[in-house]
């Protein structure tokens, strides 16, 4: 695995998922109904990983777990969809993040 370059990214987010509202998962509690569906979706106005800009690129996750994520019993599953018009070593800068 290469090294991890300094990075930074500013932007907007969101998420949402079939819990209850507030969702529990903010407050490191157990899902409403004990395992999660979610979307996450990024907006990067401004960011780089080392050298590589990252200005205007758009993030979309979905996401999957049973249990309690933050109480380490159960790891995610997610499908990470990358901007388009992301070049070669930005597709490669958001992975690594």
């Amino acid at each position: 695995m290469p090294p991890i370059s300094n990075w930074h990214v500013v932007g907007d987010w969101f998420d949402v998922c079939k819990c209850t509202i507030p969702c529990p998962c903010t407050f490191a509690q157990p899902p409403t109904f004990g395992d999660c569906d979610g979307v996450l979706a990024y907006h990067i106005r401004h960011g780089q990983y080392g050298a590589v800009h990252l200005d205007g690129l758009n993030l979309l996750g979905l996401a999957q777990f049973v249990g309690n994520i933050w109480a380490g019993e159960t790891k995610a599953v997610l499908g990470l969809f990358i901007d388009e018009r992301a070049d070669q070593p930005q597709r490669e800068a958001l992975q690594l993040i």
